[in-house]
């Protein structure tokens, strides 16, 4: 299972993890300026310079022997649990977001500088993902398995914004990762209490990760998982209350606050949105059974997908791999599984399913290797192919093409609106839409280029109705990237209406008029389907 290296010089087995990240922050950094501010990123914004603001702080005071002033349970809350319901978990994501702007501050615009954080944590993502699938198949099939890992646009698309969940679904990956290695080698054992350590500070369903593990390791290693689940329980809780502030005092009731919090979630109206789907708003606990697989399955490339079902099929006849092949399926299954249980929230597109899409990644690198051989195999048996030369990075070649090139399509034609993407199972995202899916949700879609839309045509002191979407504009206004003569408004006169459309939440009036055969003054569109759109009802009026 733990197989060694291959047997070249450190350096070269390290040369691909490190152009890959290098490669991958690179291609994450230059599209940072693309997308719009998201509705949670504000306060993530704020809480961030907050938890920097801190450690700052305690650095001088620690200096000037003032250290406890840093410490106080006052202070702290202040600075590290400062608005609950909008901030609601906890702050490594954060903390890695701070140290990310301060670092690349002096090149980044202030958002893209944020927004470095989750570009980090994806690069990372994408080295375990290869790490692991190389060790397995070898150095092509883990290359593949990373670029499957970009190609969803999904998790290309989260790699941007500065929230919790791309954070999360990277160190569940890494967190299996090191569970695996750890059969072996008390090393990644302690490893694996740190990874846990830190996705307990990232986010609640941090806590079920162990679950899928110590199942699969009770099936399949029994004799073998003694020391990953003493570091789990010893390493990983210290690791949490290491990173959270918050936990240094009156420890026990606020873990015990943390768990309540996360657990009530589900069922509390004001955490509890609606999700649009088939035409219907319905709550999560109203969807049906199958909804989070429904929706990975369309929203996933094509290729990527049908290589992950061959990944998991191959786990037949790849015995040697089997046990491994299953951990990887366990875990996606188990957070799909995660959406059908009591109190689960499934608003917000792939949100709270994207955990489940590394994994998938992985296991379509394992159907690559599956396809490749079996291409290589059929062609030796050819009397013509067997006289070509270097069949086997001829048809390895290939197979890489026909596989990525459609997905790599879908990512460029989709940008920056990869969260609106919908493949063809269902019609693209025009099929969806006509479907009654939801096609917007995250305010992404306001992107910097309408906003200068808005800048430029709007006359002098416009009024613009933004429904539910008028405190974003205003964030926009206070930033200085929306002149501030324009009055942005949630009812009342106005001159413009706007329309987010997410028809999840939309007002009848927002409903009216994208019914409506008015066409808007300015829109934003992914293949004819709107998801901004400005009405001029100047004239209507």
């Amino acid at each position: 299972m733990n197989k060694s290296p291959p047997a070249t010089s450190r350096a070269s087995y390290w040369a691909v993890p490190i152009l890959l990240v290098l490669a991958t922050l690179l291609l994450i950094g230059a599209t940072l300026k693309d997308y719009g501010v998201t509705w949670d990123e504000p306060p993530y914004f704020h809480a961030t310079d907050l938890h920097m603001k801190w450690v700052s702080e305690l650095a001088e005071n620690l200096h000037s022997g003032a250290l406890r002033k840093s410490l106080d349970d006052q202070n702290i809350k202040a600075n590290w649990h400062w608005n609950p319901y909008n901030v609601p978990h906890p702050p490594f994501s954060r903390i890695v977001s701070g140290i990310a702007k301060e670092l690349s501050a002096p090149w980044l615009d202030k958002f893209s500088a944020y927004r470095m954080g989750p570009a980090l944590f994806f690069a990372l993502l994408a080295v375990a993902v290869y790490l692991w699938i190389h060790e397995l198949f070898g150095r092509v099939a883990g290359l593949f398995s990373a670029l499957a890992l970009i190609l969803i646009p999904n998790l290309f698309g989260y790699a941007h914004i500065a929230v919790t969940d791309l954070p999360l679904a990277t160190i569940w990956f890494l967190t299996a990762f090191c569970f695996w290695k750890g059969l072996g080698n008390w090393k990644w054992s302690v490893a694996l209490g740190i990874a846990w350590g830190l996705a307990l500070s990232t986010k609640f369903p941090a806590l079920l990760i162990p679950a899928p593990l110590i199942l699969w390791a009770h099936l399949f290693q029994r004799d073998k998982y003694a020391n990953n689940l003493f570091a789990m329980i010893s390493i990983a809780p210290l690791i949490m209350v290491a990173t959270q502030p918050y936990l240094w005092h009156q420890t026990g009731l606020r873990v015990l606050e943390f768990l309540y919090e996360g657990i009530s979630r589900g069922y509390r109206p004001d955490a509890n949105f609606g999700v649009f789907f088939l035409n219907q708003i319905l709550s999560s606990q109203q969807l049906p059974w199958h909804y989070p697989f429904y929706l990975v399955a369309v929203t996933t490339p094509e290729p990527i997908l049908l290589l992950a079902l061959v990944g998991i099929l191959s786990a037949i006849w790849l015995r040697e791999q089997r046990s491994t092949l299953l951990l990887l399926t366990f875990n996606a299954a188990f957070v799909l599984i995660l959406g059908l249980l009591p109190g689960a929230v499934l608003h917000d597109g792939l949100r709270q399913m994207l955990s489940a899409l590394p994994f998938l990644a992985a296991l379509a690198g394992v159907g690559f290797f599956a396809v490749t051989s079996w291409v290589l195999n059929t062609a030796r048996r050819w009397k013509g192919f067997q006289e070509i030369a270097s069949l086997k990075a001829k048809v390895t070649a290939a197979v890489f093409l026909v596989f990525c090139f459609n997905p790599l399509l879908d990512l460029y034609l989709s940008h920056p609106f990869q969260l609106s993407y919908y493949n063809r199972l269902v019609g693209g995202i025009l099929g969806a839409y006509e479907r009654g899916l939801e096609t917007t949700y995250f305010m992404e879609a306001i992107t910097p280029g309408f906003l200068q839309t808005l800048n430029e045509k709007l006359p002098t002191n416009a009024t613009v109705n933004a429904s539910f979407a008028s405190f974003m504009f205003e964030f926009y206004q206070k930033e200085g990237l929306l002149r501030r003569d324009i009055r942005f408004r949630g009812s009342g006169p106005t001159d413009f209406y706007l329309v987010f459309n997410r028809r999840s939440v939309l007002s009848p009036l927002d409903r009216q008029l994208m019914r409506s055969s008015e066409r808007p003054a300015e829109s934003v569109n992914l293949a004819g389907v709107p998801l901004v759109a400005l009405f001029d009802i100047r004239k209507s009026q």
